[in-house]
């Protein structure tokens, strides 16, 4: 089972997109985020700000999407390109891109003027043959939970690539949690502590979360005692 689950030797799939590269203005002026994406085939996905991380996040660890891409394009408005901050491919084979706006200030003329460069920008969208989504700061706000535990993931899902017996310590967690479908990372690592190092089981258990065969409640504060279920919550 864990064999045929952690398959490598598919072709890498190749975007529509590429990334654009930061300017040198970019990189020294504004907070920039790289990170290894196991989604994509361990390429850094590099961000600026902590909103277009989150973002990023959010797309590392969505199970509908299979692939994306930061800064895939833009979009003319009025003489104007604003970038648009996602591409992203799902599982049912659609593709669609994210815009990132800013809240505007609480005035009635900026609100005003907000909504405007909105329905330009899905305007434009519509006639370039595009699906497109804008997410404000707010969204990402009320999931800051989710946010950290994500980000508390990620390094682990990162290292599970260096394991040498990665297909070993998959097939251990796999074997407990066929056991115990609902488990917890501490009593995942504690059925195993005979035989394996828990960094490398907790390793193994966040990739398969990322992968989705675990699942966890993103909502609610990562701890030791966070409950891991078999297959996709609420399944």
């Amino acid at each position: 089972m864990a064999d045929a689950f952690l398959d490598d030797t598919k072709s890498p799939y190749r975007p529509p997109y590429s990334a654009r590269d930061l300017s040198h203005r970019e990189q020294i002026r504004l907070d920039a985020y790289h990170f290894i994406s196991p989604k994509n085939g361990d390429r850094t996905v590099t961000v600026i700000e902590p909103c277009r991380l989150a973002l990023a996040l959010e797309l590392e660890f969505d199970l509908s999407v299979t692939s994306y891409v930061e800064r895939p394009r833009s979009l003319a408005i009025e003489g104007c390109q604003i970038e648009l901050c996602f591409w992203l491919a799902r599982t049912d084979g659609a593709e669609s891109f994210i815009s990132f706006r800013r809240q505007p200030k609480p005035t009635t003329n900026a609100v005003r003027t907000e909504e405007a460069v909105c329905a330009k920008l899905m305007e434009a969208a519509r006639a370039a043959g595009i699906a497109l989504t804008i997410r404000k700061p707010q969204s990402l706000v009320t999931a800051r939970v989710a946010n950290a535990t994500r980000l508390e993931l990620l390094p682990y899902v990162q290292s599970a690539a260096d394991l040498k017996a990665k297909d070993v310590f998959v097939e251990a967690v796999l074997l407990h949690m066929n056991a115990h479908p609902l488990s917890s990372f501490h009593g995942i690592e504690t059925s195993l502590s005979g035989t394996f190092d828990w960094r490398d089981i907790r390793c193994a258990t966040c990739l398969l979360i990322h992968r989705g065969v675990l699942s966890i409640k993103f909502s609610e504060r990562l701890t030791a005692g966070t409950q891991v279920r078999l297959g996709i919550a609420g399944s």
